[in-house]
């Protein structure tokens, strides 16, 4: 069965059919990474990462429900909720070499989502990369601040660097995005269930060596996760690394990992 309806005019690719994509996979070989944005961010989070390195991996930015394409679109109630429409949406794309990266709750959708594909026997990530998260089995960073009013919010996104203060001026913009981002936050306090097994993929743990949510503790957390390998990366900066600081090293470490594993793939 196809896993896209029409040819998008003049791109050369297709469109998905599934709204959690815009693009379907490309059909050359490049590795495929299916990318998980951050609370309160979108696919459009990932735009700089596709441009940069488009001749050698064909990024998937995936737009989770209530934002930019898909503002109309019902939020889910809770993360097993969210992860079980992924993997119905996603399924027809995942089964070939595959790998994830999902950034701060990303990481944790990214993560949920390859234990519920193993508990069930589906095809898992050749990679699991894991971005400015704390381990699934602490508790999230930053999720507990859903609660908090609106300016308290605003000042610690401001903090870590995740809104503009010039947002301030602009009461129209700002309302929805605090909106969204409480949502996100809140989604991710209903995380329960945890898996039983250790992925069977290999695992890599990036973290900002000045992140103020996720210390290098929280990520050597990681380290059991993955029953075949664990690695962690630092990057130079904050909780946004990869927008911010390391776009660059960022950008070029996904690269490597990626081809790596590929061509390890190849050899078996």
């Amino acid at each position: 069965m196809r896993d896209w309806e029409d040819t998008t005019s003049g791109s050369g690719r297709a469109a998905p059919r599934t709204p959690y994509l815009t693009t379907a996979p490309a059909p050359e070989g490049r590795p495929r990474l299916f990318c998980f944005h951050h609370a309160g961010g979108s696919a459009s989070a990932f735009t700089v990462l596709r441009n940069t390195i488009a001749s050698r991996v064909d990024v998937l930015p995936v737009q989770l429900p209530g934002r930019e394409n898909r503002l109309e679109d019902i939020r889910p109630g809770s993360m097993a909720e969210l992860v079980a429409d992924l993997d119905e949406h996603l399924d027809p794309y995942l089964t070939g070499p595959y790998a994830f990266y999902g950034h701060s709750m990303g990481a944790l959708v990214a993560h949920d989502l390859t234990a519920r594909r193993q508990a069930r026997g589906a095809t898992l990530p050749t990679r699991l990369i894991a971005g400015a998260a704390r381990a699934p089995h602490l508790s999230p960073a930053f999720a507990a601040a859903y609660a908090d009013s609106d300016d308290d919010l605003v000042k610690k996104i401001i903090g870590i660097g995740g809104m503009s203060p010039d947002l301030l001026q602009y009461p129209d913009w700002l309302r929805p995005a605090l909106e969204l981002t409480r949502a996100d936050l809140r989604l991710c306090t209903t995380r329960t269930a945890l898996p039983i097994e250790p992925l069977a993929c290999p695992l890599d743990v990036f973290y900002g060596a000045a992140d103020p949510l996720v210390s290098e503790e929280d990520a050597l957390a990681w380290t059991g996760i993955s029953s075949v390998d664990s690695k962690l990366h630092r990057f130079e900066g904050g909780h946004f690394f990869f927008l911010q600081e390391s776009p660059a090293p960022f950008a070029a470490r996904l690269t490597t990992l990626l081809h790596r594993t590929r061509d390890l793939v190849r050899e078996h």
